[in-house]
């Protein structure tokens, strides 16, 4: 997949011309302060994404990390997840991990262990996917072989810049090979990659659901209405005949079908004595068999 990021440093950008002229783009959610430690919106971020969601360009994010502590990366990984509530990300949260300011930031090279920063990014990407978010690493091959263990990390997806006709010598899916790319509605150079799909890819950056999961969602109103919600199903690769089929039987059902979506912290007990039910009668309802396994955004039915 022909993907391109960007942030302020692109400019205005024709999202109707890059949607044919890419696979997707990677929008530069934010970043912290190389000295102040601040953490800050990329001021181009919300046109960004909104008119990308606009033109239907298949979207993620990534935020450019100076923690110097698990405590700190923690923190961005909230910062990133709280800017990107209500959009459809297709691709994963990426933490950006290199030097700032020429190497003068307070996280740069030789400023901290290669143990502590590899403990940074991973901490970032657990935080991310602990809620249902499916988290990526971004790098370069130098940065990933010399500051941090790789082999600490390979369940996150791992995306590497070496601009060369050479493929990384670091494990990897996506590999960004240019700096200098050409793409039709951006005035000047920009970073292109070549992305591999994962199983999983859906809807908000989340692990793959059912139609079943989805239909609840189209009744509980998270995937738009008409022309929108065709094209979002469509996006996400979910076939809109067979979910829209299942939802209007859904709506017309004579059972008082009741749905509940899981968020943070929720246990299947406290859902059921929320519903005056309980967690054995969740589990039959929605054929679940570890009931210390339900996902956040998850669609349960209480009644």
């Amino acid at each position: 997949m022909k993907v391109i990021d960007i942030s302020k440093y692109n400019g205005g950008i024709s999202w109707r011309k890059v949607a044919n002229s890419c696979d997707g783009a990677i929008i530069r959610a934010g970043y912290r302060g190389y000295g102040s430690g601040t953490l800050v919106v990329d001021e181009r971020f919300r046109s960004n994404i909104e008119a990308a969601k606009a033109a239907g360009v298949a979207i993620g994010v990534y935020f450019v990390t100076q923690a110097v502590n698990v405590k700190e990366a923690k923190q961005e990984a909230r910062f990133t997840m709280d800017l990107v509530k209500g959009y459809n990300l297709t691709f994963p949260i990426f933490i950006d991990s290199e030097d700032g300011n020429n190497g003068a930031g307070r996280a740069d090279r030789g400023k901290l262990s290669r143990f502590n920063r590899t403990a940074i990014v991973k901490a970032f990407c657990e935080e991310i996917q602990k809620n249902g978010y499916i988290a990526g690493i971004y790098a370069g091959e130098y940065w990933i072989k010399n500051y941090l263990d790789i082999n600490l990390l390979k369940k996150f997806y791992i995306w590497v810049a070496k601009y060369s006709t050479n493929k990384p010598s670091v494990p990897y899916n996506a590999w960004q090979y240019t700096d200098a790319g050409k793409i039709d509605g951006i005035i000047g150079r920009v970073d292109i990659s070549d992305f591999t799909p994962v199983k999983g890819w859906r809807y908000m950056g989340k692990t793959e659901k059912s139609n079943d999961e989805i239909a609840n969602e189209v009744v509980n109103g998270l995937w738009g209405n008409g022309a929108e919600r065709i094209k979002a199903l469509e996006a996400a690769g979910y076939d809109y005949g067979v979910i829209q089929a299942m939802v209007n039987e859904k709506l017309n059902n004579k059972d008082g079908a009741v749905f509940y979506t899981v968020k943070s912290g929720d246990t299947l007990t406290a859902i059921a004595r929320k519903y005056k039910t309980t967690a054995k009668k969740l589990k039959e309802l929605n054929n679940i068999k570890d009931a210390n396994k339900i996902k956040v955004g998850q669609n349960l039915r209480v009644k």
